[in-house]
């Protein structure tokens, strides 16, 4: 029978923030400050190991700050390991209800981590300079120009149409050039008017340079786009993992 230290039984009873899961790696232990300073650490169990930190309580609060421990937590992991990350906020009361996660989603955190392995996530964002651009249409079309007779608001729905044909075209190039250094893709909603696209790519890590090389080759040629081209990132577009903490945390 194995006897625990009062320390050991202390921390197992306190409540854990977890960052996300990996696979068990022999000795390997996280060298990293997690929330309120606290250790990260490996709780392993059933092949994985739970990136934690002990935090006072039940809930955290999405401060700027707690936000930047966690991504600074989940970067410097994905640099070196297959991450599945777990949204932010994610706690459980006690070390053993960390233990029964593992536990429980075995299986699927097995696949997502087979999915992921040495994968990462790189985000592009493309913003369009709509009257450069719309400019840019005319200049080489005249046959956009307004007609003598013709109502500015036909003729502001021809640009709009010749605006959209154009930056699918656009984007659609994008697409083609990209696809082939990528595992996958996922496209998200744009955010804000001035957003055209707002894509995330599933990246081997071996790949990531010549991935950006390629982006940078094909946004030289589209001076009217503004890009952002951001990570690598854990994967948070690529995983499809449901952590049921609530029940984990009810069960006796």
């Amino acid at each position: 029978m194995t006897t625990k230290t009062p320390t050991e039984s202390s921390r197992e009873a306190r409540a854990h923030y977890l960052y996300g899961i990996v696979r068990e790696d022999g000795g390997w232990a996280p060298d990293l400050a997690g929330l309120g300073a606290a250790p990260v650490r490996a709780v392993r169990e059933a092949g994985l190991a739970a990136l934690v930190s002990e935090v006072a309580g039940p809930r955290v609060v999405p401060t700027r700050e707690h936000l930047l421990i966690h991504q600074r937590v989940t970067e410097a992991v994905v640099r070196e390991h297959t991450l599945v990350p777990v949204a932010f906020g994610t706690v459980l009361p006690s070390e053993e209800r960390v233990r029964e996660l593992l536990r429980v989603a075995r299986a699927p955190l097995n696949r997502a981590l087979s999915d992921l392995e040495g994968r990462v996530e790189l985000g592009l964002k493309v913003y369009c300079h709509g009257d450069a651009l719309t400019r840019r249409l005319v200049e080489a079309q005249p046959g956009l120009s307004r007609g003598p007779s013709e109502p500015e608001e036909d003729h502001e729905a021809r640009l709009e149409a010749a605006l959209r044909d154009r930056t699918a075209k656009d984007l659609d190039g994008l697409r083609a050039g990209l696809r082939p250094l990528a595992e996958a893709a996922h496209e998200a909603p744009p955010l804000g008017e001035r957003m055209l696209w707002n894509a995330a790519w599933l990246v081997d890590r071996t790949r990531v340079a010549a991935f950006e090389a390629r982006v940078q080759s094909l946004v030289a040629r589209l001076d009217t786009y503004t890009f952002r081209l951001t990570g690598p990132w854990p994967a948070y577009s690529f995983v499809d993992v449901r952590l049921d903490v609530e029940t984990a945390s009810a069960a006796q």
